[in-house]
């Protein structure tokens, strides 16, 4: 509001992606706010995502990436439960991320990030404490709105553990650290 009531214009372009994909141009791009300077920055949104989206006014931008990274750390706290189960099961990791890999969740996140729990080598992409201070902010976002997120909860709290432990600056998939504890 401060920039448009100076007579100026402003656009709102949070990304969804980590490293990798902004070194090889394939983020995805949530705008929100003026929609001329949105057309305007399409030529350079398209040198480095591989999709640009208009969301509406500002703020809308922020509100998809929170609930995109939402479902993401949940997602990434599942996988860790299921890695860590199948371990304990006497089951090999490996053959959980094949049959997964292979039905209807495929899921590039989980294939990349599997072998990396694997390992217990967590090269930071996306930042743990990141992950956490997002599920952080959906959470205030859905008491704001009246949507309950008992999922983004759960997952809130195992990246405040992971974080506990030491491993804020370690990759997001390091909650499988806090995880496998339990």
């Amino acid at each position: 509001e401060a920039v448009t009531a100076k007579g100026g214009r402003f656009l709102e372009a949070p990304v969804s992606g980590s490293k990798q994909p902004a070194i090889n141009g394939q983020l995805i791009i949530l705008s929100a706010g003026d929609k001329g300077l949105y057309e305007e920055a399409l030529p350079a949104f398209s040198k480095m995502g591989k999709k640009s989206l208009f969301l509406g006014a500002v703020g809308a931008g922020a509100r998809m990436k929170l609930i995109v990274n939402s479902v993401m750390g949940c997602m990434m706290g599942t996988l860790c439960e299921g890695m860590s189960l199948a371990d304990k099961a006497g089951l090999a990791q490996g053959d959980l991320l094949e049959v997964l890999s292979l039905g209807a969740i495929a899921c590039p996140m989980f294939a990349q990030k599997g072998p990396t729990i694997q390992a217990r080598n967590y090269p930071a992409a996306f930042p743990l404490k990141h992950q956490q201070k997002d599920l952080r902010l959906a959470l205030e976002l859905g008491e704001k709105l009246g949507q309950p997120l008992p999922q983004a909860a759960t997952a809130n709290a195992a990246y405040r553990a992971a974080i506990d432990m030491g491993h804020g600056d370690s990759d997001f998939a390091a909650v499988h650290e806090a995880i496998c504890k339990k």
